[in-house]
């Protein structure tokens, strides 16, 4: 006999690089849980494609060649040391998992990587998995952080394993975006000295070539969701009860703000987005 467990509600945290979304959405997470007692799942979506791209590298894959990187994918011996790594990835401390992960080759290969629908395929199977996982275990709201998630929401709801809820597309000018990342987001661009442009400008064009990347990939192209309302933080927003349910919101990030003032308006947002609902 089979037990039908209760599907979580899904929260997607979409958007370009470097535009915060990775600390809003931990923030979210912490908040939620400990704030408002849910039972949270955060499933990080892009680190897949990290993943994917650090396999291939040891692999001897050249990532500049398509059909390199499609006959690594068919591999399947490959695909199941990929599903492999993405599990002890998931357990490693984070400063270890951040050192082999979050570099800027692997981000800037990243991207290539995704554009192949093969690796789609891997990580829609994968999150297919952690849905069904999610509602089993007792989580109630699950946060997806990734890029293409509105297409992403859609399949996993046309498959009965969440309600999608609130999709959150995240933009920021990449100047901003740079700063931040570099740990220069107290100065201005014209109070850096000179060493810092350099780092500032180098990471703004890799900032620039990884979103025109998503954005004109034929498979999964990340793009902002249609009819969705724009939201300057740090503002607030406030949720209407008469809102449509998925509710989309594009959410810009460049003003200069401490990172307490660019979470917490989130977070504030989708707990009482949830206490409604």
């Amino acid at each position: 006999m089979t037990t039908q467990h209760p599907v979580p509600k899904l929260i997607t945290f979409d958007g370009e690089a470097r535009s915060g979304k990775g600390t809003i959405v931990q923030a979210a997470k912490d908040y939620l849980r400990d704030e408002c007692g849910y039972n949270v799942m955060l499933i990080d979506a892009g680190q897949v494609f990290r993943v994917l791209v650090v396999a291939a590298m040891r692999a001897g894959v050249s990532l500049d060649n398509p059909g390199e990187i499609d006959a690594f994918l068919r591999d399947p011996s490959q695909a199941h040391s990929c599903v492999e790594m993405v599990k002890s990835v998931y357990h490693m401390p984070k400063d270890e998992r951040d050192a082999l992960l979050y570099t800027n080759e692997v981000g800037a290969n990243s991207a290539k990587v995704g554009a192949r629908p093969l690796s789609q395929d891997f990580k829609d199977s994968l999150l297919k998995k952690w849905m069904k996982d999610a509602a089993v275990e007792g989580y109630n709201v699950v946060l997806l952080d990734g890029r293409a998630l509105e297409e992403t929401g859609a399949m996993l709801v046309s498959h009965g394993l969440c309600e999608l809820d609130v999709g959150l597309y995240f933009v920021c000018d990449a100047e901003m975006g740079a700063r931040r990342t570099l740990g220069l987001a107290n100065k201005t661009y014209q109070e850096l000295r000179e060493f810092e442009k350099i780092e500032v400008d180098m990471l703004v064009r890799q900032i620039d070539v990884r979103n025109h990347a998503d954005r004109v990939r034929t498979v999964q192209p990340v793009k902002p969701p249609e009819q969705a309302q724009h939201w300057l933080l740090p503002d607030s927003i406030v949720y209407k009860s008469s809102q449509t349910t998925p509710a989309f919101y594009i959410v810009d990030t460049s003003a200069d703000m401490s990172k307490a003032a660019m979470t917490q308006p989130i977070c504030h947002f989708l707990g009482s987005y949830l206490r409604e609902k």
